[in-house]
């Protein structure tokens, strides 16, 4: 090896050690062996302390893994109790941004009405009422489900006598508009306008809830 050499070898492990010794590098640095020593050396002293207290104070030594013995079951007992708390928490409320960005079945009824599709808005709005019901509680019921599951589930909902009736009524009349029925039981204005009143209604009910 040439003097040139040797002395790029000494500047690359310079180099080396000064890149190392930077902060970002601390955490990669294998551990201490005197520290580790150290605590090698206190967990045995440990050790034999205990053991030296069982033979001289058995007593004290019951005293003190029974002690151990009640914080560790505190703490496994509020480890458990904190994770089910949280399983039991509802899930949070989306942003406020989130949730405008949800469809709302009430704009676009009205936006049908105002363009003339007066049968596509009593049937947005009907949707909107069902929506008020999902949201308020009063009323379970899944995308799939037909109107005659939503029939038997407005039974049991929560809703004042009227409200329920003047809902299927509509509910019937809009299938009877809906699917072409020769005879409808109401123009789609008239059927439009009940939906926008049972909505209006069914929201002042939930803000009285």
């Amino acid at each position: 090896m040439t003097a040139s050499e040797a002395l790029a070898d000494e500047r690359v492990r310079e180099l080396a050690h000064t890149i190392l010794t930077r902060r970002e590098y601390v955490r990669f640095r294998p551990l201490d062996p005197e520290l580790v020593g150290r605590f090698t050396r206190w967990l045995a002293d440990a050790i034999r302390w205990l053991a030296d207290l069982y033979e001289v104070s058995p007593l004290l030594w019951y005293a003190l893994f029974f002690s151990l013995l009640l914080v560790s079951a505190g703490l496994l007992a509020h480890v458990v109790w904190t994770v089910r708390v949280a399983l039991r928490a509802p899930a949070p409320a989306p942003p406020r941004a989130e949730r405008e960005e949800r469809p709302r079945f009430d704009r676009e009824a009205e936006r049908l009405a105002a363009a003339g599709r007066l049968l596509e808005a009593a049937h947005a709005m009907h949707l909107a009422c069902i929506e008020r019901l999902l949201r308020s509680g009063a009323l379970e019921l899944r995308r799939h489900e037909a109107n005659r599951t939503l029939r038997r589930r407005l039974a049991a909902a929560g809703l004042a006598p009227a409200q329920r009736g003047e809902f299927l009524r509509l509910l019937d009349a809009l299938e009877a508009r809906w699917f072409r029925d020769p005879t409808p039981r109401a123009p789609d204005a008239e059927l439009f306008e009940g939906w926008r009143a049972l909505h209006r209604r069914l929201g002042e009910a939930e803000a009285r809830a």
